[in-house]
């Protein structure tokens, strides 16, 4: 049996003002007898001050100013001492610097345990101007094993492709983690941003029959709602809100849940098992029209 939480978190531009709120997190998820907590995408040192539409190089200054290596930087170091103080697993989102080129930085998710640096994540797709400040991971979609379940690390976009969650569940994922800043231009679930974010996450636990976990940031503009989602339909463990606060689930077999939802959900459907890959040929192939894709073969005219 084992206790989750994550928090959403109205970061600001102050790492070490962070780092002592996330701090203060933990140890109230601790005291719960929590064995993880998720905090939101780049919480660490906060969101552009500029809508993700809106490019300005100050943007992007600022994330290099407080972009850390990893796991060597302060802040991973800072979290691995919390983490074996408090025998638990501790996850956030960061910009990371480039060991190897001081122009390059990624939007990271990090990992760290009782045990110390645990794993990272660089995040592969990236909406509007964050792909100018920050360079594309390499899809390495990582699987961190722990005592309580396998964790399967993702970014917040990442979420709307399904591709990730599905090649994450097939390595055996039963936790995604999904540190977001997804929108929300309205503090309304009838907000068309909102409505989105929420359809993706409930879609990735469900096709997978996983544990999928949302920390997204709060504040103006954020959607919040960092969340435990189950692997049964609509299944909500714990939640918060639109405002900053900490969604703390009461004791979860996770093994077990998955084992029944996979047995019983949707008339006894396993969605993994019963899977036809062999005609899933064009998920694979690149897409002619985006060069990104890495095809770079002939245009139709």
């Amino acid at each position: 049996m084992t206790i989750l939480a994550s928090v959403a978190l109205d970061s600001r531009q102050d790492v070490p003002g962070n780092r002592e709120r996330m701090k203060a997190y933990v140890e109230q998820a601790a005291a719960k007898g929590a064995k993880l907590i998720v905090f939101p995408e780049l919480c660490l040192g906060g969101l552009p001050k500029n809508p993700m539409f809106i490019f300005n190089p100050d943007d992007a200054a600022y994330q290099h100013e407080v972009a850390e290596l990893v796991p060597e930087g302060p802040s991973t170091r800072f979290f691995e001492e919390l983490a074996r103080e408090h025998d638990m697993y501790i996850c956030w989102g960061m910009a990371e610097q480039s060991h190897q080129r001081a122009d390059v930085m990624y939007n990271t998710l990090v990992v760290v345990g009782p045990e110390g640096f645990a794993g990272k994540y660089r995040k592969v797709h990236q909406p509007l101007t964050e792909r100018i400040m920050f360079y594309s991971g390499s899809g390495d979609y990582p699987i961190i094993e722990t005592p309580f379940g396998k964790l399967g690390l993702m970014v917040c976009f990442d979420k709307a492709y399904p591709e990730v969650s599905r090649i994450l569940a097939l390595k055996g994922a039963e936790i995604l983690l999904c540190p977001t800043a997804w929108p929300s231009i309205e503090p309304s679930e009838d907000d068309n941003d909102f409505k989105l974010g929420n359809i993706f996450s409930f879609a990735r636990a469900a096709e997978n029959m996983v544990f999928f976990i949302d920390s997204c940031t709060s504040g103006q503009y954020e959607m919040g709602h960092s969340r435990i989602i189950g692997p049964w339909p609509q299944q909500v463990c714990a939640t918060t809100g639109f405002e900053e606060g900490i969604a703390i689930t009461e004791d979860i077999d996770i093994r077990g849940e998955i084992q029944a939802a996979r047995l019983c959900a949707m008339g006894g459907s396993d969605l993994l098992k019963d899977r036809k890959p062999a005609t899933y040929g064009l998920l694979s192939k690149p897409n002619k029209y985006n060069p990104m894709s890495g095809d770079l073969g002939q245009f139709d005219n």
